[in-house]
Parts: C-alpha cells; sequence; structure tokens
C-alpha cells in the first residue's frame, strides 16, 4: 500500500471511531426517553388498573361467600350483608395499609366507606367532584351497561379529606344485593413513582453517557497510536511475504517427499487433494483419484466389510486413526493401507470434509499375521501338551478318568460367570487339566483302594499339589499354572493344605479351582464310596462359603448348576477353548 494513501486513511480512522460511538449515544437517549419511557408509562398504569381489578374481584369473591351461606340458609340476608361490610370495611393494602374499599348500592346510597363515614347510609346521587362530575351516578350507569369498568374522578386523598386528587377505581356490580364494589388508584402515586423511575433511567444513561465517551476518547488515542506502528508493519509486510512464500515452498517440497499420502476429502469422503506420494503406493496419479473414496479403491471383499464402519466415521465428525483398508492398486497389487485423519471445520463449525495421512503396513500385516499362525501353533503344542499330561495323571488313577476335564469345564465357566479375561481363563483351563499331576507320584494302590484311607495314606495324598508343584515350576507357561496347581486344596480359613494359607494369599484362579474340584468329586464315584450328589456338593460349598471357598465362586457355581447351564456328565462346551 502506498504511504501516501496510508496516511490518508490513518486520517480518517479518528472519525470512523468517533462518529458511531456519538451516533450510538444519540439513538440510546432517543430510544430510552421517547420510546421506552412513554411504553413503561403506559405499561405501568396498566399493570396498576389490572391490578385494581384483581383486588375488586377477589372481594366481590367474598360478597358472593356470604350470598351462598343466605342462599343455604346459614345467614339471614340481612345477617350475611352486615358481615360482608364488617369485613371489607376493614380491608387495606398499599405501601401504607391506607387504600380500601367501599361499597354504594344503585339508587345510589353510599353503603359503606371507611373514611368518609358521614356519606354512609345517605343518598349519594347529586354527590359531586371538584369538576362537577356525579361519580356515583357513573358508577351505577357503567355496572348497568358493563357489568364492571374503570371511572375516572377526583376524591380524597386516602383517609386525608383535605387533600383532593385525581383517583382511576375499578367498580363492579353485585346483582344479588343491588350493591356496587370499587377500589381505585390515586394518578399522582402512579406518576411518582414513574417520576422514581425515569430519574434512575436518566442517571444510568448519564453514567452510560459518560462510559461510552471515555470509551469513545480512549479508541481514537489508541488508534492515533496504532497509527504509528503501521507504517512499520506495512514496511515489514514484503519481507513477511517472502518469508512466507519461501515456508510455502519447503513445505510443498516436504509433502511431495514424505513416505506417507497425504490426502484431504470432502464431507462425503471423496478425495479433494492427493500428494504425490500415491503414485509410489498405488500406482495411481493424484488427478485420477479426486472424487474417489476410499470404497473406491478397496478390494471388493474389503469395500463390503468396511463400508458400514467407513461411512460412521464420517458421520461422527471427529477424528479417527488407525483405520485399516485393504486397497487394489492400479496393477491389482494388494497394499493395506493405515489412515488416520481429523475433520475440518468452517468458522461457523460447519464440517468441510477430512484431512489426514495414509501409511502402507502391507509388510507390517503379512509378519503379523506370521505371528499369528505361529502363536496358533505354540498354542496347539501346548494344549497338545497338557493334555498329554493330564491323560498320563488319569492313567494312574482311572477312577477318576475324566475327572480333571470336568473340574476344568466347571472352574471355566464360574470364571466366566465372574467376568474374569479370556487370558486368566486360560490359565485357568491350563492349571485346571494339570491340577492332580502330582498323583503321579502316588501308589496306585492308595488311589484305587475300596476301603477308606488311613491317616499316614491320607497325609501322602495331600503331598499331591506340592508335588504338582515341583514338576510344574520349572515349566515357563506365561499364567502363575504351578501356583494355582499348589494352592488348589486350600480354604480361606488357613484349614487347607498343603501350606495352610488363607484368604489373601490365594490366587482368586485357585479359590474358584477348589470351588469347582469339590463340586465335581462330590458328585461323582470313588472306590471307596458311591457319589454323593449334587445335592450334597451344594450344601458343602454353602455351608463352607466365605469361611473356606470363595463366596463369589460359589455363588456363581449355584448359578450354573440352578440355570443348568453346567452338566458334569456330558460333554459341556468350555467358556473359551472349545
Amino acid at each position: 500500500m502506498p504511504e501516501k494513501h496510508l496516511k490518508k486513511l490513518s486520517t480518517s480512522v479518528s472519525l470512523r471511531i468517533a462518529l458511531p460511538a456519538l451516533l450510538t449515544i444519540f439513538l440510546f437517549i432517543v430510544a430510552i426517553f421517547f420510546i421506552l419511557l412513554p411504553e413503561l408509562e403506559q405499561s405501568f398504569m396498566s399493570r396498576k388498573q389490572e391490578t385494581i381489578k384483581e383486588l375488586t374481584e377477589t372481594v366481590w369473591s367474598l360478597l358472593e361467600s356470604y350470598h351462598e351461606r343466605e342462599v343455604l340458609g346459614e345467614l339471614s340476608r340481612e345477617e350475611a350483608q352486615k358481615r360482608a361490610i364488617l369485613r371489607i370495611r376493614t380491608l387495606r393494602y398499599g405501601v401504607e395499609k391506607k387504600d380500601y374499599f367501599w361499597i354504594n348500592d344503585m339508587h345510589p346510597n353510599l353503603i359503606m366507606h371507611p373514611y368518609r363515614t358521614d356519606l354512609v347510609g345517605t343518598d349519594v346521587s347529586g354527590f359531586r367532584d371538584p369538576n362537577g362530575k356525579y361519580l356515583f351516578k357513573e358508577f351505577v350507569e357503567v355496572v348497568k351497561q358493563q357489568g364492571a369498568g374503570y371511572v375516572d374522578y377526583m376524591w380524597q386523598w386516602k383517609d386525608n379529606p383535605v387533600k383532593i386528587a385525581p383517583k382511576t377505581s375499578y367498580i363492579k356490580g353485585f346483582p344479588a344485593w343491588g350493591w356496587i364494589i370499587g377500589t381505585g388508584i390515586y394518578i399522582n402515586d402512579v406518576y411518582a413513582e414513574i417520576a422514581a423511575i425515569r430519574n434512575k433511567l436518566t442517571a444510568i444513561s448519564t453514567f452510560i453517557l459518560f462510559i461510552v465517551s471515555l470509551l469513545a476518547l480512549y479508541s481514537i488515542r489508541q488508534s492515533m497510536l496504532a497509527d504509528r506502528e503501521r507504517m512499520t508493519i506495512f514496511r515489514e509486510r514484503e519481507g513477511l511475504m517472502t518469508s512466507l512464500a519461501q515456508s510455502n515452498e519447503r513445505f510443498r517440497n516436504l509433502l511431495e517427499t514424505t513416505s506417507d499420502w497425504i490426502w484431504e476429502t470432502d464431507m462425503g469422503g471423496r478425495y479433494t487433494y492427493s500428494s504425490p506420494r500415491l503414485r509410489n503406493l498405488l500406482g495411481y496419479t493424484p488427478e485420477e483419484v479426486l472424487g474417489k473414496t476410499m470404497m473406491d479403491l478397496a478390494s471388493p471383499r474389503t469395500r463390503e466389510t468396511l463400508k458400514n464402519e467407513f461411512e460412521a466415521l464420517l458421520a461422527a465428525e471427529k477424528p479417527y486413526s488407525g483405520f485399516e483398508c485393504t486397497c487394489l492398486g492400479k496393477s491389482g497389487q494388494v497394499v493395506v493401507l493405515e489412515n488416520n485423519a481429523v475433520p475440518i471445520f468452517n468458522g461457523t463449525e460447519r464440517l468441510l470434509g477430512y484431512r489426514g495421512i495414509a501409511r502402507d503396513i502391507t509388510e507390517r500385516k503379512i509378519a503379523m499375521e506370521a505371528l499369528k499362525k505361529s502363536r496358533d501353533e505354540l498354542h496347539s503344542s501346548l494344549e497338545e501338551t497338557v493334555a498329554s499330561l493330564a491323560s498320563t495323571a488319569e492313567k494312574r488313577d482311572p477312577y477318576t478318568a475324566g475327572h480333571q476335564q470336568r473340574v476344568d469345564r466347571l472352574a471355566c465357566a464360574i470364571a466366566k460367570e465372574l467376568g474374569l479375561s479370556e487370558e486368566r481363563i486360560e490359565g485357568l483351563h491350563i492349571a485346571a487339566l494339570l491340577h492332580d499331576i502330582g498323583k503321579i507320584t502316588l501308589p496306585s494302590e492308595y488311589l484305587t483302594k475300596p476301603t477308606l484311607l488311613t491317616r499316614e495314606e491320607r497325609a501322602i495324598i495331600k503331598c499331591h499339589p506340592a508335588v504338582g508343584y515341583e514338576i510344574l515350576k520349572t515349566i515357563h507357561f506365561p499364567w502363575p499354572v504351578a501356583d494355582i496347581v499348589h494352592q488348589h486344596h486350600e480354604h480361606l480359613d488357613g484349614s487347607g493344605y498343603p501350606l495352610g494359607l488363607t484368604e489373601t494369599d490365594i490366587l482368586l484362579e485357585a479359590k474358584i479351582l477348589a470351588v469347582a474340584d469339590v463340586v465335581e468329586a462330590m458328585s461323582s464315584h470313588r472306590p471307596y464310596r458311591p457319589a454323593l450328589g449334587v445335592e450334597r456338593a451344594i450344601e458343602e460349598i454353602q455351608e463352607g462359603r466365605e469361611s473356606r471357598y470363595h463366596a463369589p465362586s460359589v455363588d456363581a457355581c449355584l448359578r450354573l448348576i440352578a440355570e443348568k447351564k453346567i452338566e458334569f456328565v456330558s460333554e459341556d462346551w468350555c467358556p473359551v477353548f472349545q
């Protein structure tokens, strides 16, 4: 911008700031004193009139209640009217509690007036106010024509007979008795309140005018100070524009040489910009994909699978990351792209589209698939090894064949019911299949003895958890299988074996296995006794709940049995591993 034109522009800035401020002040004063105040006065007077109307209606309802009592025979008309007059004579309202109600009839005779007792009981048809208005006659005419209405006249100031002031009253006829009930407001009172409001608005307006004037002066001064800096700013502008052009060039070079594909789309996911890296990834030129979506580049199977998910990501109008899409290149090559994007909004928070990057992760996906296959093969090998070890233990104790598998199914079902993760349930599965592995070192005659064991024989049998621990502790499992096997006969109160552990020292998996083991053992046949039955097993774990056995595991087991989700004599599913 030429420096001469800049100086001319700076000279007019002060006027541009001052004139709107002065115009605003003028419009503010006009709005307050010529529009707002007249409307406020009219509204205020209307509200006052509505108030006396509501008060008159309320007292009229009081007359109605006494009339009903007359109709019902509770009171004579004379007694009802007398009570009504006594009640209404004492009614007061207003700030000074001096505003009142009066009653006259249709003659008119004044029946009740708290401040003009000299007129009570007299014919007031000839009574005139200082302006000559026959106000009581007008009351009667209004009631005859309308039933109720407003009347303006002059009357004494409340209880002061010397002071006369303009007044507006609302009167309403009570046909049952031929009465007219009324009350009113003094116009001077209303004008006094309006004057108070006007004075307050004047003070506020003056203050606002003063503040606005100060702000206008401050703005003009700041503008003049800013003018001194504008010259420097415009002199530096050329240098800044040059720097910006250089930065844009560096950004463009970076954009075109990065290994990731950078793109922009509209709100429907159609590409509106593509970096040249696309040619290296899929073989397309940037122009070839404009107007297409990611789904247009996807393989047919991927398009069918990801279409709904892709549309949901666009509709969410939120950043997304890690969205993988298997695409087909121009030559038919398969490329897996990982997409990360952020939404683009305009100034009104309306979605314009998305800006993101796509990264080739094909080699990573191939490596992950190979790793998964290797892991699955290792897991299958582990399962086979564990099954072989479990089978070895059962060959030493043919009477309990299948015991470890049934305990495994029940323990895994309990763990599933308790909400354990699949990883922990898998560790429990392995430990359950191997929990009696220590029995391979016990004399077979102990395991198959048809009579009760002696104390010494039972002591030897109780060594099998420790033996199992010694066998398994050197095997590297990703779970504490050896410890679970070691603890599966421990009780919460320390009465178990072989270590006499208490609740806080026992693994959760061992607590679950203990419940499953005792239920299955009591439900199955043994050489020295027939099966005790599921009912007896249930009684055992219920009696030992919280003392010997883990309460949540007991409750889960009972739910499984009650809902028939587990059968001990059938080939049940394992919640995780079948």
